[in-house]
């Protein structure tokens, strides 16, 4: 693993470390001002959780498929195109 690599992956542990710590102080925060208790807010994590959970799977079932395109060539050969996820891939130097 090069210098790089390290430093983002430090930048990133971090990051969570710090988020980490601003979510358990809010709930304390929330919960020693009794307004939720404990596990009404477990509660409502699992819901949340779940609910991403499933919107993530919609989302991927909604990505688009590979499609096969033959197309004919000036010298009547086929070639065969890829359309991937909205990207189109043809042939070389013909756009």
């Amino acid at each position: 693993m090069n210098s790089t690599s390290k430093a983002l992956i430090k930048n990133l542990n971090d990051r969570v470390l710090a988020q980490s710590v601003i979510v358990e102080t809010l709930i304390d925060i929330i919960i020693d001002n009794n307004l939720i208790t404990e596990k009404e807010l477990t509660k409502l994590i699992l819901e949340n959780q779940e609910s991403q959970t499933k919107y993530l799977e919609e989302l991927k079932d909604m990505q688009p498929k590979s499609i096969s395109v033959i197309t004919p060539t000036q010298d009547n050969t086929e070639i065969s195109e890829m359309l991937l996820e909205g990207l189109y891939f043809g042939p070389v130097g013909e756009a």
